[in-house]
C-alpha cells in the first residue's frame, strides 16, 4: 500500500551491493528518512521482497553472484509496482540497456554518486510509486464503479422500454420521448442513470391511471411535514420563504399522492429562485374550492413556455434547469388531475417570478 501523506509511516527502501562500505555509507544517508535494510548477496533479497513490504530496490549491477538487473527483472515479475534503481562503477551502454529493459528501472546512475542527485531521484522514484498505486487503485475503483454503474443502467434501460409501452396513456406522443432521449444520448453514464430514475418515476405516476382515495386532507400540517426538509434546502439556498396558509382549509384528495404533487412544486420553485429570492405559500378557500398558490421571484416562464412546462418531453434541454429533466411538473399534473384538481401557472415573463395555481376540492 502506498505511504499515506502525514502519516508518520516511513517507505522501506532495500540496497542490494557486493561492497560493505557503500551499504554503510547508503544506510547513514538514507536511515533517517527511510526504513532501510542491506543485503551484500544479491541472492538473500528475492526470500525478503516476498515476505516483506518493499517500496524500493537500490541495487549495484556488477556483482559476483547475479547481475543487479538480473535480479531486478525477477522481483519486478513477482512485484511490478516497486520502484527498481541501479547504481553502478563498472557499466558499459550494453549493460545500462539490459539493466532498464530487464530490470524495469527507474533511473540509472553510475558510481560514485553524488549525494543530493541520490536522494532527488530516491524522493521522484516513490513519488512516481505512489502515483501508480493510487491511479491503480483509482482505476480498480473506477472499473468496479463503471461495470456497476452499467449494470444499472442497462437495467434502469429494460425498465423503460416496459415503460414506453405505456406511452400511449401520455398526452406526450412517442416522437417527442424519443427525441427527449435523443438529447441525453451523450450524457454520461450518471447523468444517464438519474434520468433512468426519473423516467421511472414519473411512470410511476403518468404511465398508468392513477387510482386515488380520496379524503379530507388539512393542508396546513401537510404543508409543515413536506417544509420540515423542503424549507432547510430553501434557506441553505439563501431564500425566504414566506407561508399563509389557514388551518382550517381541508381539500378532498390523496394525502400521499397530493404531497408528491406539492412537493415538486414547490422544489420546482427552489430550483429555479436565485439567492436573494423569495418563495410565497399562500391559500384560499372560494366557491367550494381551495386554491393554494405557490409564488417565486425566480426566472420566469416566456409566454410560449406557460402550457409546455407541464407537457412531459416538450420542453428542450437548453430550456431545462442543467440538473433537472423537466418532468416534476407534468407528473403534478398527472397528480392533481387524478384528484379531480388542476394546475396552472402564471408569469409576466424571463426574470419576473412565477405563481403556480393548485386548485382541489373543499372538503365538505
Amino acid at each position: 500500500m502506498m505511504q499515506q501523506a502525514g502519516s508518520g509511516k516511513k517507505q522501506t527502501i532495500v540496497i542490494v551491493d557486493d561492497e560493505l562500505p557503500i551499504l554503510k555509507e547508503l544506510k547513514i544517508l538514507l536511515g533517517r528518512t527511510y526504513k532501510i535494510h542491506t543485503f551484500d548477496n544479491p541472492e538473500d533479497v528475492e526470500p525478503f521482497v516476498d515476505q516483506n513490504e518493499v517500496d524500493m530496490i537500490i541495487s549495484d549491477e556488477m556483482m559476483p553472484e547475479m547481475r543487479g538487473s538480473a535480479l531486478l527483472a525477477v522481483i519486478h515479475g513477482k512485484h511490478p509496482d516497486i520502484c527498481n534503481i541501479v547504481l553502478s562503477g563498472q557499466a558499459e551502454k550494453d549493460d545500462i540497456v539490459r539493466a532498464v529493459n530487464e530490470g524495469h528501472i527507474f533511473s540509472f546512475l553510475y558510481k560514485p554518486v553524488e549525494r543530493q542527485q541520490l536522494l532527488h531521484v530516491i524522493r521522484n522514484g516513490l513519488e512516481n510509486r505512489n502515483m501508480k498505486i493510487m491511479l491503480a487503485e483509482q482505476n480498480v475503483k473506477l472499473k468496479e464503479y463503471n461495470e456497476n454503474l452499467e449494470q444499472m443502467v442497462a437495467e434502469k434501460t429494460a425498465q423503460l422500454i416496459k415503460a414506453y409501452d405505456r406511452l400511449k396513456m401520455l398526452d406526450a406522443d412517442k416522437m417527442s420521448f424519443l427525441i427527449y432521449l435523443a438529447q441525453e444520448m451523450d450524457s454520461s453514464l450518471d447523468r444517464i442513470q438519474k434520468l433512468a430514475e426519473a423516467l421511472l418515476h414519473y411512470f410511476a405516476f403518468a404511465g398508468r391511471e392513477i387510482r386515488v382515495n380520496r379524503t379530507p386532507v388539512s393542508l396546513a400540517p401537510l404543508l409543515q411535514e413536506l417544509l420540515q426538509q423542503a424549507g432547510r434546502e430553501i434557506k441553505q439556498a439563501g431564500i425566504t420563504l414566506e407561508t399563509t396558509v389557514s388551518g382550517d382549509l381541508v381539500v378532498l384528495a390523496d394525502p400521499g399522492s397530493l404531497g408528491t404533487a406539492l412537493g415538486a412544486v414547490i422544489d420546482n420553485a427552489r430550483i429555479y429562485t436565485p439567492e436573494g429570492g423569495k418563495i410565497t405559500i399562500s391559500a384560499e378557500s372560494a366557491n367550494g374550492k381551495v386554491r393554494l398558490c405557490v409564488a417565486d421571484t425566480g426566472q420566469g416562464i416566456a409566454p410560449e413556455n406557460l402550457d409546455k412546462i407541464f407537457t412531459a418531453f416538450a420542453v428542450d434541454r437548453a430550456n431545462r434547469h442543467p440538473d433537472g429533466f423537466g418532468l416534476n411538473l407534468p407528473m403534478a399534473r398527472t397528480i392533481i388531475n387524478a384528484q379531480g384538481g388542476s394546475i396552472r401557472a402564471e408569469s409576466e415573463g424571463p426574470g419576473k417570478g412565477a405563481r403556480f395555481y393548485i386548485e382541489l376540492e373543499a372538503a365538505a
